[in-house]
């Protein structure tokens, strides 16, 4: 099972100096991914749930991926719906480019609907241009000279410009329910589940498996999410306060690796560790879980 590890594009500390230190250091340490947020806009009511800030994912790869070697870069997950297909299609091929072939594009649907009336994106549309999208994008990738004819999306004889080193390039899709693992089957991509408990994690993959056979296709792989507040053996764990760390539990190393040893048992390809952003403890908690828990 390989481990990525999920930085927080979400904070204001998140600048050009913590980029280098959290991503650089977590290659060294041994992580296998990076992956990164997307929101464009949200809501005042519900922003702090999501954080104080929001760097734009595709520069931010772009500068990760000269500050990096060999780590994989990963979106998880990019808001398809609420930009031009064929822009994206050429942001992607770009940063796969420029990183070697190290990109996984993780796309998801969006549920954030005040974000959706913000950019002027029909909230109701949003599966069905997520599929158009992506069916579109991958003519880009693949053809020097492409046509596609769609509902929203439509071009003929043109030039993409920018492909990438990857053919197939990498899809995840993401997503809780049978929508999304329907989309995963009908794209040949992975899937993402989002946040949830081990035993929520165990339920969705039997879910997916079930329908992975119906449909006479082979199960696609699955990048889990894992939200951990990592601590030492013995430390303290007072009342969590704020709304949007409710999810991640604390747990010492040994509970964590009781809880990875289940996740790995139910046929995870891949776990993105998502841990408490916290500017003074985010690289110490870097090296707990490399040295105690994820070994």
């Amino acid at each position: 099972m390989r481990f990525g590890l999920a930085p927080p594009n979400y904070a204001r500390w998140f600048d050009r100096t913590a980029i280098a230190d959290v991503c650089t250091h977590a290659e060294q340490v041994g992580f296998d991914s990076l992956w990164f947020g997307d929101h464009v806009v949200l809501p005042r009511a519900e922003a702090d749930v999501f954080g104080n800030a929001y760097l734009d994912v595709f520069p931010l790869l772009g500068h990760v991926a000269a500050l990096t070697d060999r780590i994989t870069l990963g979106t998880n997950v990019l808001v398809t719906p609420y930009r031009n297909p064929i822009v994206t299609a050429k942001e992607v091929a770009t940063v796969d480019q420029l990183s070697a072939g190290r990109l996984v594009l993780g796309i998801g649907v969006g549920h954030v609907r005040g974000e959706f009336d913000a950019l002027g994106v029909p909230f109701d549309e949003r599966g069905r241009r997520t599929d158009e999208y992506l069916e579109a994008m991958r003519v880009l990738w693949e053809q020097d000279c492409a046509t596609y004819q769609g509902r929203w999306v439509s071009f003929r004889d043109v030039c993409p410009l920018t492909r990438p080193v990857q053919q197939p390039l990498p899809i995840l899709v993401g997503g809780d329910g049978p929508r999304s693992m329907r989309r995963a089957l009908q794209h040949g991509a992975g899937w993402a589940p989002g946040q949830g408990t081990v035993d929520q994690l165990e339920h969705k993959i039997d879910q997916l498996r079930a329908m992975a056979s119906d449909a006479g296709a082979p199960c696609p792989p699955v990048v889990a999410r894992w939200l951990i507040h990592p601590i030492v053996a013995g430390a303290p764990r007072p009342p969590i306060p704020h709304r949007g760390e409710l999810r991640r539990p604390r747990l010492d190393p040994a509970e964590a690796r009781e809880q990875l040893d289940r996740i790995n048992a139910l046929g995870v390809s891949e776990v993105i560790v998502d841990i408490p952003a916290h500017r003074e403890s985010y690289r110490a908690t870097i090296d707990l879980l490399a040295e105690q828990i994820l070994r």
